[in-house]
C-alpha cells in the first residue's frame, strides 16, 4: 500500500503528526530498526539507537520522535512515536477478532451477564454472578468465578484466574488444625484494564477486591484478597498480598508487598523490592526492605 493510506488513517483518527516525504512511497510491511526490511515502516524513538546502526539511509519510512534528525526521505514526526507506530501496526497488520464470539469448550453459567460485543476464547470457565462490559476480550483458558464485575474495554490474557478465594485460615478450637476461611466478597475491575497471562486476582474476604480504571497488570502477578488498586496503576510481575492499598498512578515492578501495607499515589516501587512498611505518595522506594530514596521524577 502507499504511505498516503496510512497518513489518511492517522488524520481521520486525530493523531498529531507532521509528514515529510513522498506519500506515494510503497510500504509492504513493518520491521524493527535493528532488523530493517526493505519497503517497510519502522520506528525511531531515540537518536542514539539510530546512530548505533551507523545512521542507515535505506529506510523507506519511519515514525520518529520529535527532535530526532535522520538522513532519509520519508518520516512521520510526532511527540508520541510509540503510540503512533503501534497504532498503525494494530490497524494495518494486527489480528482482527470478531466481536461477540465465544470459543470452543468455553462454559458460561446462566446467571452471567455478558455484553454482546465481548470476545471469549476457547476452554474458558465463566461461572457465577459475573458481569462483563462491552468490547472486553478474554483469551483462552481463563477462569472467572464467583461475584465478579469487569468493565468495558478490558483485555485478559490466557491462564488468568479471577474470583477464587484468597489464602486465609483460622485455627480450629477443637482440633488445633488450620481451617481455610471461606470468602464472601467479590472482585470489581474497572474499564480499560489490561491483565496479563497467569495472573491471580483473589476475591475479597468480606468486602470486594477492587482494581481501578486503566490499571495494567503484567503476567505472573498475584493480587491478594481485599486489595484496593487505584486508577492507572501499573503492576509488573509482583505479589501483592492481602489488603494492600495501592494509590492511583503508582508503579510496582517485580516486587513483593506485605499484607496490609499502603503505597501512596504516583509512587514507584523499584525492581526486586520487599515492602514491609507503608510508602508515601510521589516517591521512589526500593530495596529489601524497601526504603524511600527520593521524590518521584521518573515520569512512570
Amino acid at each position: 500500500m502507499k504511505l498516503e493510506v496510512i497518513l489518511d488513517w492517522l488524520e481521520r483518527n486525530g493523531y498529531n503528526f507532521v509528514f515529510d516525504g513522498n506519500s506515494q512511497t510503497e510500504i509492504n510491511v513493518f520491521s524493527s530498526l535493528s532488523h530493517y526490511k526493505k519497503n517497510s515502516l519502522t520506528w525511531i524513538q531515540k537518536e542514539e539507537n539510530y546512530n548505533k546502526l551507523k545512521r542507515p539511509s535505506n529506510i523507506s519510512c519511519a515514525v520518529i520522535q520529535s527532535g530526532i534528525k535522520v538522513e532519509f526521505k520519508n518520516v512521520i514526526i510526532t511527540d508520541n512515536s510509540k503510540e503512533v507506530f503501534f497504532a498503525i501496526l494494530h490497524e494495518f497488520w494486527g489480528e482482527k477478532k470478531q466481536e461477540g464470539s465465544i470459543g470452543k469448550g468455553t462454559v458460561v453459567s446462566d446467571n452471567a451477564e455478558i455484553d454482546p460485543t465481548v470476545i471469549i476464547g476457547c476452554n474458558c470457565c465463566i461461572d457465577g454472578n459475573v458481569v462483563i462490559g462491552a468490547h472486553t476480550v478474554i483469551e483462552h483458558n481463563v477462569v472467572i468465578q464467583g461475584i465478579v464485575r469487569i468493565g468495558e474495554n478490558c483485555y485478559i490474557q490466557s491462564g488468568t484466574v479471577i474470583g477464587i478465594d484468597g489464602f486465609g485460615y483460622s485455627i480450629d478450637s477443637y482440633t488445633g488444625k488450620k481451617k481455610m476461611v471461606e470468602h464472601f466478597g467479590g472482585v470489581v475491575i474497572g474499564k480499560d484494564v489490561f491483565i496479563g497471562s497467569h495472573v491471580n486476582i483473589a476475591r475479597g474476604t468480606i468486602d470486594d477486591t477492587v482494581v481501578g480504571n486503566g490499571v495494567k497488570i503484567a503476567p505472573s502477578t498475584h493480587i491478594g484478597h481485599n486489595n484496593m488498586i487505584g486508577d492507572d496503576v501499573t503492576i509488573i510481575c509482583s505479589s501483592l498480598y492481602g489488603s494492600v492499598k495501592t494509590g492511583a498512578g503508582s508503579y510496582v515492578t517485580a516486587s513483593t508487598v506485605q499484607n496490609q501495607m499502603e503505597i501512596g499515589e504516583h509512587t514507584v516501587i523499584g525492581m526486586g523490592s520487599v515492602v514491609t512498611k507503608s510508602v508515601g505518595s510521589n516517591v521512589i522506594a526500593y530495596g529489601i526492605p524497601a526504603k524511600t530514596i527520593k521524590s518521584n521524577d521518573s515520569g512512570l
